[in-house]
């Protein structure tokens, strides 16, 4: 399963004492299926290629794209993102 962080500075992580998983060159964690479960109940991870449809997002004021992390827009860079 491919997953990704909502913090952008993230590297690496290490889940239960298990093996240090690194971020992918895709910017992605890759995870077994019951890891990545348990990480999106967390709610600080989005699995990759999943339909967020009905999902809120942050409206970037500078360019308009609707970002569903937070910190950052994922187009323009921005910083200034207003919840829809």
């Amino acid at each position: 399963m491919k997953l990704l962080a909502s913090d952008r500075k993230l590297q690496e992580l290490t889940i239960n004492d298990g093996p240090v998983i690194k971020r992918a060159k895709d910017d992605t964690f890759h995870v077994d299926e019951a890891t990545g479960k348990s990480l999106k109940r967390s709610g600080e991870w989005a699995v990759v290629g999943v339909n967020l449809r009905g999902a809120q997002g942050y409206v970037c004021q500078g360019c308009g794209f609707v970002a569903v992390f937070k910190d950052r827009c994922g187009k323009c860079g921005g910083t200034d993102l207003v919840l829809e």
